[in-house]
């Protein structure tokens, strides 16, 4: 019960995940296994990063912008299979975990990271929004060390799936309306501040989890 009141309020489109893998559930069928939902996911990340970058730089290729929300979209429904199936057939692991949480934010990297090398890239705005997205699944990653042991994944409009649908609508808007990729920064400033957000919504969820919590700080050395 405490747990689920913690989950309470903000804009949380995580909230949805449960729902997300009952649609996409059907895509694994017998065959998939959780490893190979992760590989996929990786794929899609690829996907995503090569329909960005060109569909930015060749105006002839440009219709693969068309194609990157459903990479996107892809990726989410892997990355939500590949936890769903660990489960399933208690394959989970530590290994597992790190590996997922890894190319997590290692794969937001790989698949907005893209963006440097378009033509006139938005190099300040792009720098934020990647460490502002590393600051927000860092600190998601730090509540299940923390009192409460919980991973956050409260977000502002900011976390994982959220980003994936303003990239999504980011790659639609350029390809409509081509002239606005002067305006590729602007919109990564704005997107910054969900994400920075985000963060501040988890950081005040440990603390609101390890109220009337004992905490004692280690190293790998001993205290």
């Amino acid at each position: 019960m405490m747990n689920q009141k913690l989950y309470q309020g903000g804009c949380m489109l995580y909230l949805q995940k449960g729902n997300f893998q009952k649609v996409v559930r059907w895509m694994a069928g017998a065959w998939m296994s959780a490893n190979q939902a992760t590989v996929l996911g990786l794929c899609f990340v690829v996907l995503t990063a090569f329909g960005f970058y060109v569909g930015l730089t060749y105006g002839k290729y440009q219709w693969l912008l068309l194609l990157v929300p459903v990479f996107l979209v892809l990726r989410m429904a892997m990355n939500a299979l590949d936890g769903m199936l660990a489960r399933e057939y208690d394959t989970g692991s530590v290994a597992g975990e790190l590996f997922n949480e890894g190319l997590d934010i290692v794969g937001d990297t790989i698949c907005y990271g893209c963006l440097f090398f378009i033509p006139n890239p938005p190099h300040l705005s792009l720098t934020l929004f990647l460490i502002l997205a590393w600051m927000a699944e860092y600190v998601g990653v730090l509540g299940k060390g923390l009192p409460g042991g919980v991973r956050r994944h409260e977000t502002f409009l900011g976390g994982k799936p959220d980003r994936a649908v303003w990239m999504g609508g980011l790659a639609l808007l350029l390809y409509f309306f081509p002239s606005r990729v002067e305006d590729i920064a602007a919109y990564l400033i704005i997107v910054s501040f969900f994400v920075f957000l985000t963060s501040i919504v988890r950081v005040r969820k440990i603390l609101i989890a390890s109220e009337d919590e004992s905490y004692e700080s280690y190293t790998w050395i001993g205290k």
